[in-house]
C-alpha cells in the first residue's frame, strides 16, 4: 500500500500557480489606478517645495558661461533655471540671474515648465521674488487660486560689485599729471585697467562676497573726462577738444607673457543706453560692462587681464592736439579689486522666494 501523506495533487499546484500570477499582475495595476486618487494638496506642496529648492540652492545650467548671460537666440541651450551664485552658496541669489530669469525673453509656462517646474504634468505657477533691500519685487505666472501648493524661502541677493573712475579718483591718483609735461602733454593717451582674476579668487574665498569675474558681471564706469584735460592746450579751450577713444584692446598676462587677445567692441558712451563701437568721439563717460563670457572665450578665468583704452585728442577739424589727459601708461593700471577706495564691493540684501503651484 503507497503512502501520499504530505503530496500535493497536480490540480492544487496549478490553480495556485495561476492564483499568484493573477495576483501579481493585480499587484502592479494598484499604483496606476490609485494615481487619480491621490492628494492633489499633497503633491502641489511637493512640486511647489522641489522647484523652489531648484531656484534657490542651484546656479542652473549651463554654469560656465552662466546661464543668465546667454543671448535670446540662445536660450534654448539652457536647459536648468537656477538663481543661486553657486552650488557652495545655496540661499544666496544672483542680481544678474534673477533679471534674466523674469526678462521677456521668456514665455509662460513653457519656457519655466521645462527649466523649473519639470514633469510631465502640465502645473501652472506662479513665482515671486522680493528685494527686502529695496522694496521692489518680480514675477511671474498666474492669479492664485483657491488650493495650491505653496514653499516661502528667505533669501539674501548678492549685488554686483562696480568702479567709478571719477574726476576726484583721476586727481588723487595723478592719472593726469602734467608735473612731466614732455610725457603728458601729447596727442595720444592710454588708461589701462586691471583684472586680476587669480588675486580676486584667492583673497577671498567666500563666495557671498566674492569677485568673480568668471561668474560675476562687472561694471567700470570712467567718468569726468573732459575734467582731466588741464591745463587747456595753447590753442584750443578744453571743450572745444574732440576726445575720440579709439580702441579698447584687451590683454592677457599668461606664464609671463602679455599678449593682446581681443577688443572689446561693447562701451556705452556718455549714458546711452545702446552700444556704440570704437573709434568714437566721448564728451564725458564710458561704461564698460563685462560679462563672464568675455573671459570664457579668453580662457581667463585665472589670468592678470588688462583692458586698455586708447584716445587721440583732436581739434574741430580734426587734426592732433597735445594736450593732458587721462593717462596712466607711465605709472601702474587702476586694480579692480577688495579696496572699497577703488571698487564698491558685493553686498548681501534680504530677500523672500514664494513658489506656488496647482
Amino acid at each position: 500500500m503507497s503512502d501520499e501523506t504530505g503530496n500535493l495533487s497536480m490540480d492544487f499546484l496549478i490553480g495556485f500557480t495561476i492564483f499568484l500570477l493573477a495576483f501579481i499582475w493585480v499587484a502592479s495595476m494598484i499604483s496606476g489606478i490609485m494615481v487619480g486618487l491621490q492628494s492633489s494638496h499633497i503633491d502641489y506642496d511637493a512640486v511647489a517645495y522641489r522647484t523652489g529648492v531648484i531656484l534657490v540652492e542651484d546656479p542652473g545650467w549651463p554654469a560656465s558661461p552662466p546661464w543668465e548671460f546667454y543671448e535670446d537666440a540662445q536660450k534654448y541651450e539652457i536647459s536648468r533655471f537656477g538663481l543661486a551664485i553657486s552650488k557652495d552658496a545655496p540661499g544666496i541669489l544672483s542680481q544678474d540671474k534673477i533679471n534674466r530669469f523674469f526678462c521677456s525673453s521668456f514665455i509662460y509656462p513653457d519656457d519655466y515648465h521645462s527649466r523649473a517646474i519639470f514633469g510631465d504634468y502640465p502645473y501652472s505657477f506662479n513665482i515671486s521674488v522680493t528685494d527686502m533691500g529695496t522694496g521692489t519685487g518680480q514675477s511671474i505666472g498666474e492669479v492664485l487660486p483657491d488650493g495650491y501648493g505653496y514653499i516661502r524661502r528667505l533669501v539674501k541677493i548678492k549685488s554686483n560689485s562696480n568702479a567709478t573712475i571719477g574726476s576726484s579718483y583721476i586727481l588723487a591718483h595723478k592719472y593726469n599729471n602734467t608735473a612731466i609735461p614732455s610725457d603728458y602733454n601729447v596727442t595720444h593717451h592710454e588708461f589701462s585697467i586691471l583684472i586680476n582674476s587669480t588675486n580676486l579668487q584667492g583673497e577671498m574665498r567666500n563666495p557671498a562676497y566674492q569677485i568673480d569675474p568668471s561668474r560675476d558681471q562687472i561694471m567700470i564706469n570712467v567718468t569726468d573726462l573732459r575734467s582731466t584735460i588741464f591745463p587747456a592746450p595753447p590753442t584750443a579751450s578744453a571743450s572745444s577738444v574732440n576726445i575720440r577713444l579709439t580702441s579698447i584692446n584687451v590683454y592677457k598676462l599668461d606664464g609671463g607673457t602679455l599678449s593682446m587677445v581681443r577688443t572689446f567692441n561693447t562701451p556705452y558712451i556718455d549714458g546711452n543706453s545702446t552700444i556704440t563701437v570704437p573709434p568714437v568721439v566721448v564728451q564725458n563717460n564710458i561704461s564698460l560692462i563685462i560679462n563672464p563670457r568675455v573671459f570664457d572665450i579668453m580662457q581667463a578665468g585665472y589670468s592678470q587681464v588688462y583692458f586698455n583704452l586708447s584716445f587721440d585728442m583732436q581739434d574741430s577739424l580734426g587734426a592732433p592736439i597735445k594736450s593732458s589727459f587721462l593717462n596712466n601708461s607711465l605709472s601702474s593700471p587702476f586694480d579692480y579689486n577688495y579696496n572699497p577706495a577703488n571698487v564698491t564691493q558685493p553686498q548681501l540684501r534680504d530677500a523672500v522666494v514664494e513658489v506656488a503651484t496647482w
